[in-house]
């Protein structure tokens, strides 16, 4: 084990925050790549790292300065993931049973209801183009492409937390739209089966 990881896990357990930060800096990126192949999703691949250093936060107490601090935050990661994919298994089976009560998972959907979501999704794509300019390719750069947000800051040469406030306002100005157009239980439908 290098050094420099023996002094960040003893600055860990004693409550340092420098030395939590610098663990952070120094496995985010890594943790990253390792959660996204689980996951797919950027955004619940960083909830899922925010999930894992809250943890190792938590028991900083307790981690071997012996073993490897790689290792550990690892297995937290896996773990995190495991809890995370068994949580959305319970969210994905909610969906179906919505859409089997609503008839929009049905086969034999009436043309009434290809219709009214049709609609939905026009009303979506409309809220989508009524986002400023930035914004807007942010928002797409995330959520169509699957793009991270170090990704996209990258590629913007604009900051990490730029692109998490442009996410934000985005979805919320979206909702908003939306909610012109369609009443709450069919909004709140759609958001569902969305995953927005």
């Amino acid at each position: 084990m290098k050094t420099e990881e023996i002094t960040f896990i003893k600055g860990l357990k004693n409550g340092e925050t420098l030395a939590y930060t610098r663990i952070y800096d120094l496995y985010h990126e890594r943790l990253y790549s390792f959660v996204i192949r689980f996951v797919k999703v950027p955004e619940l691949a960083e909830d899922i790292l925010q999930e894992v250093f809250l943890t190792l936060w938590k028991v900083r107490e307790r981690v071997d300065s012996e073993q490897s601090l790689q290792a550990y935050l690892y297995k937290i990661s896996r773990n995190c993931v495991f809890k995370a994919l068994k949580k959305n298994a319970r969210q994905q089976q909610f969906r179906e049973r919505i859409m089997a009560a609503s008839g929009a998972g049905a086969k034999t959907a009436s043309d009434e209801e290809r219709l009214t979501w049709k609609e939905y999704e026009n009303i979506l794509t409309d809220a989508i183009d009524a986002l400023p300019v930035q914004r807007r390719k942010v928002f797409k750069l995330c959520r169509d492409e699957g793009k991270t947000y170090d990704g996209v800051a990258a590629e913007l040469g604009i900051s990490k937390n730029t692109v998490k406030e442009h996410m934000v306002l985005a979805t919320r100005a979206i909702k908003l739209h939306i909610s012109k157009y369609v009443d709450f239980q069919s909004l709140l439908l759609f958001l569902v089966l969305s995953c927005m």
